[in-house]
């Protein structure tokens, strides 16, 4: 017996009918006897010639079910094709949300906990570190996975979640010298302090017993203790951070991850050949790769998919994690992964 469309849904009236459809397909509800279904579940059951949809006593075509989607909600079509390829897959999704619970492949929403939260979304949306985030939190024990649609219908999928990064540094409480301020970066010449930071990976050795330093280095090595000098006098703190301000604007924000970062056992050197702020080392550099490529957003920081896609693609072919640093009051680190479900 075919279904009936009803608004935002598709009723189906036959039990047999109703009882087939969500025991094997664990498609829509069960009310009594009565099946409702989600307008995407319906279309995708029409698509597939499992089902007919009538409206006024008539059959609806694929296209005018979608169309009366779309109607009902603007993202329904990007909505459509996630739920479509993910059926197709082998796997069931529940569609009542805006956001799809999707069960691990052979699990039902009568015998198991959904895995995965998965948001579909166009290649022209927004992409916001804000919103992942506030998702990220209600996840309970949920993953998160976005997929993404481009203009052709294609989909590409990512896992994302906070991010817990742990190195094997223990990292030097103080420093004790003089750095000398250049212009946009700093040197060390005292051959003691230049050792210790050798020793920590701060800064790059330039000779045998000097070490030029980057101002966000300067200003870390300068809050535990070192004293900034230029044209042969003692700079404050504040002076040196107009100064490096007026460089490097965004350096109060990158010091925190930096901070953060070093605060973690990890080594942060530049990333600025990947196209991010730090790659960073679990283990003292020369004992392995840098794992992670890290960058570093304002908490309120929107761009592009496109820019994401970029991003996570570049750190993959370089063997790297990508990891963004959300910096607010605090610091929020979170992974983005291209996965195939």
């Amino acid at each position: 017996m075919p279904g009936r469309l009803e608004g935002t849904e598709v009723v189906v009236d036959e039990q047999s009918e109703a009882t087939r459809h969500y025991n094997k397909g664990y498609f829509g509800r069960m009310e009594g006897a009565t099946m409702h279904l989600d307008l995407i579940e319906a279309a995708f059951l029409v698509e597939s010639e499992r089902m007919e949809v009538l409206r006024d006593g008539q059959p609806m075509s694929l296209q005018e079910l979608m169309l009366h989607g779309i109607r009902q909600d603007p993202a329904f079509e990007i909505r459509y094709l996630v739920y479509r390829d993910l059926r197709q897959r082998g796997y069931v999704a529940d569609t009542r949300e805006q956001a799809m619970n999707l069960y691990p492949r052979g699990g039902a929403p009568h015998s198991h906990e959904p895995d995965f939260l998965v948001k579909a979304l166009s290649e022209r949306s927004p992409f916001s570190i804000k919103s992942i985030a506030m998702l990220l939190h209600a996840l309970q024990r949920r993953r998160l996975m976005v997929g993404i649609v481009d203009e052709e219908g294609d989909l590409t999928y990512y896992y994302i979640k906070f991010f817990r990064m742990q190195g094997t540094m223990q990292e030097q409480e103080s420093y004790r010298g003089v750095i000398t301020l250049l212009g946009d970066r700093s040197m060390v010449w005292d051959a003691t302090l230049a050792g210790e930071l050798q020793e920590q990976y701060v800064g790059r050795t330039f000779g045998d017993h000097a070490v030029q330093l980057s101002l966000m280095e300067t200003a870390y090595l300068a809050d535990k203790g070192a004293t900034v000098h230029r044209n042969g006098e003692e700079l404050s703190r504040e002076t040196f951070m107009e100064h490096a301000r007026g460089i490097q604007p965004d350096i109060e924000r990158r010091l925190l991850a930096y901070k953060s970062l070093r605060g973690k056992g990890l080594i942060p050197k530049t990333g600025f050949k990947f196209g991010s702020h730090f790659r960073v080392y679990r283990r003292p550099i020369g004992e392995g790769h840098a794992p992670y490529l890290v960058h570093m957003l304002p908490e309120d920081f929107t761009s592009t998919w496109t820019e994401v896609s970029r991003a996570v693609r570049l750190a993959n072919s370089v063997r790297k994690e990508m990891v963004f640093a959300r910096v607010g009051d605090g610091i929020e680190y979170i992974r983005l992964k291209r996965i195939t479900p």
